[in-house]
């Protein structure tokens, strides 16, 4: 019997782990990527001489599927742990929230509400699942627990410029999921502990990719599909330049509005989208000394019309970077202007913010500067969200998974490794359920 072939659309990190659990279980596995280069969001470029990540990610101790595919692909010894700080900057002041003793007397809260806040974190923590909250709009939920003083002077700032204005339909699961995944990963002093792999995403992209090609699969790089062929009644494989290329199965790990483009209508139709997106601008400047105290800075102040600032080498190490790196980011709405501006015009803009708030940020230090954009980058989920998830398998032939699958977490490495667990077991599910009909 010939073996269970997998033509898998897109080459980041949901695509290639998945490429790689099923070659393992001896299915065959072909992997078309648009781009020249592997990763996707993830991934890595050139940045004037050095590898830089195109956007900001970070690893955390509890996060045991990176950690696991890590070890699986001999990686496992090369994790940094390091604690790091977090910061805010309010009407022109910083402020630490690095430590248990920094949050019991940080100053843009009253005791009380400090008080109420940190209950807040705890019940985030005790609570099991977000079931029950799925269908609770965050704004109510967070007047409730945290109070109104709290969501004004905190939460509606920081909303406000994560979502680019538009949060008021978003589930409590948020936050609740959100405060679970950074809770767990605090040290004795409260202080949170953040990693990297010695090499950034990028060197686990490549493990993969070498661990895919020696297992006998077949990576396209450079290669659009241009369509994905089949009916309402199945799928039955990829077209590429014209040529069909049959498979047994198709994954397709793009996100949906970018696979239906690539879907025949009537299986379209079957794959309804329900999610919103964010896009991303990250302004990355690499300097010759440390500027912000901070890996993470929350900006509160809405006459910064930034998301957040980020100073990955407190994690990443300088040598490796070729110096210190900020990233001044901000998630905006696809349509926004920015996505667009000429780059000099948006890197002179997003330094002056940043200069603003770190005043050591001279320009004579600035040793390389790059603009990075992506029109969507992360998947929105509204009130009632769990019901809507897209169909993982909307007809046969064709697996459907992408970040959009990603709730109630939020979207890292850790959450899409776990999706693409799950669309494997799925396609071997399918696989193996025909053949043994053959057989029989």
């Amino acid at each position: 019997m010939s073996r269970a072939s997998v033509g898998i659309v897109g080459g980041g990190i949901l695509g290639l782990t998945a490429a790689y659990r099923l070659l393992e279980q001896g299915v065959d596995v072909t992997l078309y990527e648009r781009s020249n280069d592997l990763g996707g969001l993830v991934g890595s470029f050139d940045f004037d001489g050095c590898p830089a990540d195109r956007f900001y990610h970070v690893i955390l101790p509890t996060d045991d599927r990176v950690r696991g595919l890590a070890s699986d692909l001999g990686l496992g010894d090369d994790f940094q742990f390091r604690p790091t700080m977090t910061g805010f900057y309010d009407n022109e002041r910083l402020f630490s929230m690095s430590t248990l003793r920094e949050f019991a007397t940080f100053p843009l809260l009253a005791p009380n509400d400090r008080a109420r806040l940190a209950t807040f974190v705890l019940r985030c923590q005790r609570r099991k699942d977000g079931d029950s909250l799925d269908d609770v709009p965050l704004l109510d939920w967070l007047r409730r627990t945290c109070g109104q003083r709290t969501v004004d002077r905190l939460w509606a700032p920081l909303l406000d410029s994560k979502f680019d204005g538009r949060y008021d339909d978003l589930p409590a699961t948020y936050l609740w999921a959100r405060t679970k995944r950074m809770s767990k990963t605090r040290d004795s002093a409260g202080r949170e502990l953040m990693g990297w792999l010695n090499g950034g995403y990028q060197r686990l992209i490549e493990a993969l990719a070498d661990r895919i090609r020696s297992l006998g699969g077949v990576i396209h790089s450079g290669v659009a599909v241009s369509a994905i062929s089949g009916t309402a009644r199945g799928v039955n494989g990829i077209v590429v330049d014209g040529r069909l290329h049959s498979f047994d199965q198709v994954l397709c790990t793009l996100l949906p509005p970018q696979a239906q483009n690539l879907l025949p209508g009537d299986v379209a139709a079957l794959a309804p989208d329900h999610c919103r997106y964010l896009g991303v601008i990250c302004v990355i400047a690499r300097v010759d000394h440390s500027v912000s105290p901070y890996y993470t800075l929350n900006i509160t102040d809405r006459r910064i019309p930034l998301t957040t600032i980020v100073e990955t080498t407190h994690v990443v190490d300088p040598a490796f970077a070729g110096g210190h790196l900020l990233y001044a980011a901000k998630y905006v709405d696809p349509s926004h202007p920015d996505l667009t501006r000429p780059a000099a015009d948006v890197e002179r803009d997003y330094l002056e913010h940043t200069a603003r708030i770190f005043p050591r940020l001279e320009r004579s230090a600035i040793q390389a500067v790059s603009v990075q954009r992506a029109r969507m980058v992360e998947p929105v989920h509204s009130l009632g969200g769990r019901k809507r998830i897209p169909e993982m398998f909307p007809v046969r032939g064709l697996a459907l998974a992408s970040t959009a699958h990603v709730y109630p977490e939020i979207v890292n490495g850790q959450a899409v490794i776990g999706v693409a667990d799950r669309a494997v077991a799925g396609l071997l599910e399918r696989l193996t359920q025909p053949r043994l009909r053959a057989v029989a």
